[in-house]
C-alpha cells in the first residue's frame, strides 16, 4: 500500500524573509493573471516566480519561464534565501480558517459559519504508483496542456514546490498522539496568509517517530484530492528518468513526490463547489436552451440570487442546479426523474452519473449547448459565486451555473469505484501554500 518517506525540506530563511506571507502563494492552477501580478509585486522572492513564471517575446528552448524558474531557485539557495533542513523529517501542518458568506456565498449552508475550523495533516514523500495498482487513486479528469507545463517545470528545476493533496481513511493512533505532542511545542512556522488563513508547521525528525508514521501508513490507500496534474507529471518524469538511468534501482528520489496526507475523518476537510460561467459563443440561443432544458428538468424562475441559493440547499431534493442568464433571470433546475440520471450511466460510471456536475455537463453543456468535453476552454471556473455572476453581468459570458458541493461520501464512492469526475468538480478548502515546504529531487 502507501509507501511514504521523510525528506529534507527546503524553506524560506526566516532570518532573511521576515514576513513569510509575502513570499508564499496558492497552487498555480487557481491563480488568475491579475493575481499573478499581485504576487510578483509582493516580493522579488515570491514563489510565483518558480510556479507560474511569465512568458516573454523572444523566449526559446534555452531561455524561458522554466529556465528562469530554475535560475531563481538555484540563486535563492546560493544566497541563503532558501535553506534546507539538516535532517530528513515529516512535517505536521495545521491550518485554521473560517468560511465566510462574502467569499463563498450562502450555498450549502457554508455562509452561516463564522467559527474557526482547524485542519490537521502532515507532509512527506509518497512513492509514485501507477493508478492501475489502486494504491493511489484519482477522481478528476486532467488536461494535456497543464501536464506538459508541470512536466517542463519538473525537468528544469527537479523540485516539488507544492504538495499533492491526498486523503486516506482511518486515523492511526500514533499520528493522533504525535499531533497532541507537536501542538505543545513551538512551530517552525506560524503565519497568516492574505485570505486570513492560519498556517502552523512543526517537524518530526526523531527516527522512532518517523518510523512509526511510515509503518502506520503502509496499509492506507491514498485518494488524490488536489494536484492531479502535478501527480501525473511526476509519474511521467519518473518514467523518463527510469529509462535514462541504466542503474535504476527504484529508491531514487525521482520515484517519490512531495504530498500532504489528511485523514478523511478530519472535521477541517471541506469540499466546496466550483461554479461555471460560459463565455459568449456563436450560435448561443437562450430561448432554445430553456425550451430544451424543460424536457429533462423542472424550471423555476426566481427573482434574485439569494432565493436561488436558498432553494438549492433543500437536502430532500436530488439534482438541483442553479442557472443565471443575465438581468434578473435566475433559474432553479430540478431533474424530473432519477431514471434520466441512470441512463447517463451508459456512457459514464454508475456512481458519477448521480452527481449534479455530471448531469450539468452531460445534459446541458454537451447535449443542449453542443460543447464537447474536449473543447471546453470557453468555460470559466470559480469557487466564488460572485465571480461567475459578475462574468455574465459584464457581458463577457452568456450563462452561469451554480452547483452544490460534492459530498465526502460521494467523493469516496467515486474514487473507490474507479470512476472519474469532470475537471474542476471539487474545491478542497483551504488550499495548501506553495513554497511553504519544497522538495529537491536529487539527480
Amino acid at each position: 500500500m502507501a509507501n511514504i518517506l521523510p525528506f529534507r525540506g527546503i524553506f524560506y530563511n526566516k532570518e532573511k524573509i521576515k514576513d513569510l506571507s509575502r513570499v508564499l502563494a496558492p497552487p498555480y492552477d487557481i491563480i488568475s493573471t491579475e493575481a499573478r501580478e499581485r504576487y510578483y509585486e509582493k516580493s522579488e522572492y515570491n514563489v510565483i516566480r518558480l510556479i507560474l513564471g511569465k512568458d516573454f517575446s523572444g523566449d526559446d528552448e534555452t531561455n524561458n519561464k522554466y529556465t528562469r524558474a530554475a535560475g531563481f531557485f538555484h540563486k535563492w539557495l546560493e544566497e541563503g534565501i532558501l535553506v534546507r533542513d539538516n535532517s530528513a523529517s515529516i512535517y505536521f501542518l495545521e491550518q485554521e480558517y473560517e468560511l465566510k458568506s462574502e467569499v463563498f456565498g450562502a450555498v450549502a449552508g457554508y455562509g452561516a459559519r463564522t467559527d474557526a475550523i482547524k485542519r490537521r495533516g502532515f507532509i512527506g514523500l509518497a512513492r509514485l504508483e501507477n493508478f492501475s495498482k489502486g494504491i493511489i487513486r484519482p477522481h478528476e479528469e486532467t488536461m494535456p496542456e497543464p501536464k506538459r507545463d508541470r512536466l517542463n517545470l519538473l525537468r528544469a528545476c527537479a523540485a516539488n514546490f507544492s504538495q499533492v493533496f491526498t486523503a486516506y481513511e482511518g486515523s492511526p493512533s500514533i499520528i493522533d498522539s504525535l499531533w497532541q505532542e507537536m501542538r505543545r511545542g513551538i512551530p517552525i512556522f506560524d503565519l497568516i496568509d492574505g485570505e486570513n488563513i492560519g498556517h502552523r508547521l512543526w517537524k518530526v525528525n526523531d527516527q522512532k517517530s518517523v518510523n512509526l508514521i511510515v509503518e502506520a501508513m503502509k496499509d492506507k490507500k491514498l485518494f488524490i484530492a488536489d494536484g492531479h496534474h502535478r501527480y501525473e507529471s511526476a509519474l511521467e518524469y519518473r518514467n523518463q528518468l527510469r529509462k535514462a538511468n541504466p542503474k535504476h534501482r527504484g529508491n531514487e528520489s525521482y520515484n517519490y513526490v512531495m504530498a500532504y496526507f489528511l485523514n478523511m475523518e478530519d472535521r477541517g476537510l471541506k469540499i466546496l463547489p466550483i461554479h461555471r460561467a460560459l463565455r459568449n459563443f456563436a450560435g448561443f440561443d437562450r430561448k432554445r436552451l430553456i425550451a430544451e432544458s424543460r424536457k429533462n428538468f423542472g424550471l423555476k424562475r426566481l427573482s434574485h440570487l439569494e432565493k436561488l441559493l436558498g432553494a438549492m440547499q433543500d437536502e430532500e431534493k436530488e439534482h438541483r442546479i442553479g442557472m443565471y442568464a443575465g438581468g434578473d433571470e435566475f433559474y432553479l433546475l430540478t431533474l424530473q426523474e432519477r431514471k434520466i440520471a441512470e441512463e447517463l450511466a451508459r456512457g459514464r460510471g454508475k456512481v458519477s452519473c448521480r452527481l449534479d456536475v455530471v448531469i450539468l455537463h452531460t445534459l446541458i453543456i454537451e447535449r443542449i449547448l453542443g460543447i464537447p468535453p474536449e473543447n471546453q476552454e470557453n468555460i470559466t471556473y470559480s469557487e466564488k459565486i460572485n465571480e461567475v455572476l459578475a462574468k455574465v453581468r459584464d457581458g463577457s459570458h452568456c450563462l452561469a451555473f451554480f452547483l452544490r458541493p460534492v459530498k465526502l461520501s460521494e467523493f469516496k464512492a467515486i474514487v473507490e469505484a474507479g470512476e472519474i469526475m469532470p475537471k474542476k468538480s471539487t474545491y478542497f478548502y483551504p488550499k495548501l501554500l506553495s513554497g511553504l515546504v519544497i522538495n529537491k529531487i536529487e539527480m
